[in-house]
């Protein structure tokens, strides 16, 4: 997980002797560069201690050991936002500004379009950006915070009055709180699929010769495919999500004396006569296993046993890294094993 940091000077230095053990999540009604640009001018009086955005991204904007000026409550009876309107008996309890003890978590969004709901992308950044406060939160002050709706929470449930809607009623609490606990949450797959890059030994018009071929690559020890486009029977080695292992792959075959290009053409499958094992191709929707060596997520904390030897579907793949959809959390490539 990457974290880009633009701090704010908008915040309380330190927290007032509260440690914080509660998140607060947020609606920005605009885009992520305008809310960065807004909560880090002196102007606004605002901030927020983290920014996600639709694509993933995410930026810091307040060290966790300072409190924020996002979700206030005032200790005046007549105000719009006095503690004691608060829906959460811990705020109402703790008689003082919600800032000094709460991480707050600010999401692209307009609440009119989407009322809340997070793209798949947002979803799984906003997953991992509450592991990583979970995991510093309990570096910093030794505390954990627990997993649950009175201690990940929306801006509605501190200040009901001013702010009902925020994040919104679509805002996908459950399936963040059972990916959190290791559960199985409701994400969906994204729409786009990835260009795959295959690398090409060939095309013939007679299938004899692309099955002579096949068997010559075979000998070599690569595993085949054939696939018939444009009439041709066409001989492949490997689909590969990134251009870089394709050209890998190329390079190798070169060595050996065939002569290949990349493509990113498709093709329909022309039987099994002399392909066997066909090789994995780590795409979305694959099926991996987590090898029993790996040790940490991409985003650094540790891997637990349960994890290991069990099979995921590739949500997304990112750099060097994928998306595994059942756990929602990104695992190094080099980590997993595809199987299907």
């Amino acid at each position: 997980m990457n974290i880009i940091k633009k701090l704010s000077p908008n915040k309380y230095n330190g927290r007032n002797g509260w440690k914080p053990d509660m998140i607060v999540c947020h609606i920005t009604e605009g885009s992520y560069e305008g809310a960065i640009s807004w909560l880090t001018n002196p102007a606004s009086k605002a901030s927020a201690h983290f920014v996600v955005a639709k694509d993933g991204r995410i930026t810091q904007l307040v060290e966790l050991t300072d409190g924020s000026w996002c979700n206030g409550t005032s200790t005046d009876p007549n105000s719009k936002v006095y503690y004691g309107k608060s829906t959460l008996k811990t705020v109402r309890e703790r008689k003082t500004n919600a800032n000094y003890y709460t991480v707050s978590i600010e999401h692209e969004g307009i609440w009119a379009q989407s009322k809340g709901k997070l793209t798949d992308a947002q979803l799984a950044a906003t997953i991992e950006l509450i592991k990583y406060i979970r995991s510093e939160v309990k570096r910093i002050y030794g505390i954990e915070i627990p997993i649950d709706r009175e201690h990940i929470v929306g801006h509605y449930q501190i200040n009901p009055v001013t702010k009902p809607n925020c994040p919104g009623s679509e805002f996908q609490f459950d399936a963040i709180i059972a990916a959190l606990k290791g559960e199985n949450p409701t994400v969906q797959q994204p729409e786009s699929k990835p260009t795959l890059y295959r690398v090409q030994v060939g095309a013939y018009s007679i299938r004899a010769n692309a099955d002579a071929q096949a068997a010559k690559l075979k000998s070599k020890g690569y595993d085949t495919y054939i696939v018939i486009a444009g009439g041709l029977y066409k001989v492949q080695v490997g689909a590969y999500s990134q251009k870089a292992n394709a050209e890998a792959m190329a390079n190798r075959l070169k060595g050996d004396g065939f002569n290949c290009f990349i493509t990113t053409e498709a093709g329909t499958p022309a039987g099994n006569a002399t392909i066997t094992n066909p090789v994995p191709i780590l795409k979305v929707g694959a099926k991996v296993k987590v090898k029993n060596t790996a040790t940490k997520y991409s985003t650094g904390q540790t891997i637990p046993n349960w994890v290991k030897g069990n099979t995921y579907t590739v949500q997304q793949i990112g750099d060097g890294k994928v998306l595994l959809k059942e756990i929602v959390s990104w695992v190094n490539t080099s980590d997993v094993e595809v199987v299907g």
